[in-house]
């Protein structure tokens, strides 16, 4: 495999995750502005876990990262959910939470180790982030669309009051999909330290969840949509990283506009996919009534 494709799909990799995370929570009624912090944190778990554990810590670095998010997404859930904080105001906190919380541990726990990244083990393991990814994709629509639980998870965000008439019970169902929404995100945070760089910076969740945001969108609350928008944005990174780097020692603004290049794409493919002709996911945010 060419050094291009690979260097694509480890850019894919967090991108197509953050963004099956946030098809999950929107489809769930909660947009997830918790979730560039959930990234980070989750990068952050991975990187203690694996850190001078050689590859053989690389799977329970997953592990414990999409743990982090799990848990992370349970306090947004209890704030959301059960106090019924609103979601833009509990989602900011918590992201704020996770940036200044993973800052202050990294300075204190960090040591001297480093991660032995994926891409460094003997073969097939390198493959695995990739094949791993794919199938978590394929499993949420899998969810969403095929199982009784899935559906009462995008009855709780479409139509609560239908969901409620039928006997099920909104704020559990969109719990639990604020916790699987949480895993993805941990996962797309540990595949920055365990695949693409193998070593953790602060901030280095460098505004993925906010494109995850957007990126959803596009991707139109479907986990397999989550999937294309990922590669497609990736693939404009990539292009910036390789011309980028020419267009920097020419100076002049072409540098600029390949920096903003995926952006922009992002824009105009929302634009054309006509996202406008189609309304988020009914209920969004709607506060539940925990008696019933």
């Amino acid at each position: 495999m060419s050094d291009l494709v690979l260097q694509w799909l480890r850019l894919a990799l967090p991108l197509v995750l953050a963004t099956t995370s946030e098809v999950v929570a929107e489809r769930a009624g909660v947009v997830n502005l918790a979730l560039e912090g959930m990234v980070l944190a989750g990068a952050l778990a991975a990187f203690l876990v694996a850190a001078g554990g050689g590859g053989g810590a690389l799977l329970p670095a997953l592990l414990v990262a999409a743990l982090v998010g799990v848990a992370l997404a349970a306090l947004l859930a209890l704030l959301v959910v059960r106090l019924r904080a609103p979601p833009i105001v509990a989602g900011t906190a918590l992201h704020f939470l996770c940036l200044g919380g993973t800052a202050l541990l990294f300075e204190r726990l960090r040591g001297d180790a480093a991660v032995t990244p994926f891409s460094e083990l003997a073969a097939p393991l390198p493959a695995l982030p990739y094949v791993a990814a794919a199938l978590l994709v394929g499993a949420t629509f899998l969810f969403l669309e095929r199982t009784r639980a899935g559906l009462a998870v995008r009855a709780a965000g479409e139509n609560p009051a239908a969901l409620r008439a039928a006997g099920g019970r909104p704020a559990r169902a969109r719990t639990l999909g604020l916790l699987i929404a949480g895993a993805l995100a941990g996962l797309a945070g540990a595949s920055l330290t365990t695949v693409l760089s193998g070593s953790f910076v602060d901030g280095m969740s460098a505004g993925r969840g906010f494109l995850a945001l957007a990126l959803v969108l596009f991707a139109r609350w479907r986990p397999l949509g989550a999937l294309q928008a990922g590669l497609f944005v990736a693939a404009l990174f990539t292009v910036e990283l390789r011309l980028g780097a020419r267009a920097a020692e020419d100076g002049g603004a072409t540098v600029f506009l390949l920096r903003a290049l995926p952006y922009l794409a992002t824009i105009a493919a929302l634009a054309l996919a006509g996202v406008r002709d189609r309304a988020a996911p009914g209920a969004l945010n709607e506060p539940l009534d925990e008696s019933r």
